[in-house]
């Protein structure tokens, strides 16, 4: 049997207000044959009469000595009414004295309490701060017109953009006044060349445009607080095919790798920064870069702010290079409510067509949808099976570069 379901949050029907009230009263009152008389409306009260009205009718008819009351009842139940307490105890005084009530009493005190549909496994949203991504608002077409094509994977596709950031002038120590990609590349077409922070902006922004989430990353040595040249300024960058967080360089053309050849992220670079532990391997797209070039490179993972904040376990400095503050957004200890797990998605119970269902919802900022057991749906519902037994069911989000890794559901039907 197909369910058919309405919100619990459609509460108002002005349309039964005033038979409810009426039934309520002449219930208190104990007129069983004013109840009676209004049996028609009730069964037309489809949320209450199997219930509440049903059983108050056969009360009612038991009272005035009717015949059909214990059938009445009995067909009731049989639809799995299972509430005797509703009718304060009027039921068992009532049809006591009926040889079919004891029969009747134990199937509602058997009742099959099992509810008809239970999720037992959900997939979730972790919190987490803003994404803070840095892109070009309004502009992002004009800037993905100026890129190389988007290759069939993001991180493909993001090496391709590294490479071609990197290429497009020689670093000198100079800054842009404003945050624009476009405006930056206007301005080296014309000879103008930059420092690591406008590597970082063009590369940025490129990616976002291209939609892969990106955010610039400020990386400082250890101490910072005195001195000069104490900076340094890259792009990380959340690859969909490698469900995973990864640092660009832009001004050198520059990812760091483990021992697996995986490309690395900003928080497993701190961390074996601050354990001392061996320096990464790295990879270069532009011009060639040695060891002791790679050694200087990584002193700068002492300390990291992203555009979303800074996470340390250690104390804080507020002072940079002598006259400057440390500016950063949301200060926290630990790096996960900085760096969520895009592939992530969540639920929302929802109804479709009058049956269950439940309203996908994903943090990624690009998302083009979801998909289940690897078949693209056609809107953010997924209607659940009604049919009995166990179910499950792989769902997950799709972004221009495919779908991202799934995540289970598992819910039973009764």
């Amino acid at each position: 049997m197909t369910m058919h379901l309405k919100a619990d949050t459609d509460l108002a029907q002005p349309e039964l207000d005033a038979l409810r009230t009426k039934g309520q009263d002449l219930a208190s009152a104990e007129d069983w044959a004013g109840l009676l008389a209004l049996r028609p409306e009730f069964e037309a009260d489809a949320d209450c009469w199997p219930d509440l009205w049903g059983p108050i009718c056969a009360l009612a008819a038991r009272n005035l000595k009717q015949t059909g009351a214990v059938e009445l009842l009995d067909e009731l139940v049989q639809a799995g009414f299972s509430q005797p307490e509703l009718i304060d105890g009027q039921l068992e005084v009532a049809f006591a004295d009926d040889p079919r009530w004891p029969e009747i009493a134990a199937r509602m005190a058997a009742a099959d309490a099992r509810p008809p549909v239970v999720l037992t496994e959900w997939p979730a949203l972790n919190p987490s701060a803003p994404l803070s991504l840095l892109k070009l608002p309004g502009r992002s077409e004009e800037l993905r017109a100026q890129l190389p094509a988007p290759r069939p994977s993001a991180w493909d596709t993001a090496v391709a953009t590294l490479a071609w950031v990197t290429s497009r002038w020689k670093h000198a120590n100079a800054h842009m006044e404003i945050d624009d990609a476009l405006e930056c590349l206007k301005r080296v077409d014309q000879g103008q060349r930059f420092a690591c922070v406008e590597y970082s902006l063009v590369l940025t922004q490129s990616l976002n445009a291209l939609g892969i989430p990106s955010r610039r990353l400020w990386l400082r040595q250890e101490n910072y607080h005195a001195g000069l040249g104490r900076g340094h300024v890259v792009s990380e960058a959340w690859i969909d095919d490698l469900s995973r967080w990864v640092l660009l360089d832009g001004q050198n053309g520059l990812y760091w790798i483990g021992e697996n050849g995986e490309p690395l992220g900003a928080v497993e670079l701190q961390r074996v920064f601050a354990a001392r532990g061996q320096r990464p391997d790295f990879v270069t797209v532009g011009a060639a870069m040695d060891d002791r070039a790679a050694d200087f490179w990584f002193t700068y993972l002492a300390h990291v702010t992203s555009n979303a904040g800074t996470w340390s376990p250690r104390p804080f400095g507020l002072v940079f290079q002598r006259t400057m503050l440390h500016t950063s957004r949301r200060l926290e200890h630990r790096p996960e409510a900085l760096y969520p797990d895009l592939s992530e998605l969540g639920v929302e119970t929802a109804l479709d067509d009058h049956r269950p269902a439940l309203r996908l919802i994903s943090a990624h900022p690009f998302a083009r949808g979801f998909a289940a057991d690897g078949a693209s749906l056609a809107s953010d519902i997924l209607r659940l099976d009604d049919t009995p037994g166990e179910h499950e069911v792989s769902i997950a989000v799709r972004t221009d570069y495919g779908p991202l890794p799934g995540r289970m559901l598992r819910y039973r039907t009764a």
